[in-house]
């Protein structure tokens, strides 16, 4: 999987945000003890999905989202 190259500064905001929702996470849960690990993944997890959702689609155009059954409508 390529990676794309972050500037410092960004990789610094994406650490800050997957720090923030992890923290979330964890008050969410009632604050348990020795979940940190499970917390941080979740929240890289939701992080990398912002990422996706954000990204440009691959081919440089708009692609409609399948429906339900899993099937993208006719052009």
């Amino acid at each position: 999987m390529n990676r794309p190259t972050r500037s410092p500064e960004e990789e610094a905001a994406r650490r800050a945000r997957i720090e923030r929702l992890a923290h979330e996470i964890w008050e969410s849960e009632g604050r348990p003890e020795g979940q940190s690990l499970r917390h941080w993944s979740m929240a890289e997890r939701l992080v990398e999905a912002e990422e996706h959702d954000a990204g440009p689609p691959a081919s440089g155009a708009a692609r409609p989202r399948a429906n339900r059954n899993g099937k993208r409508p006719a052009p």
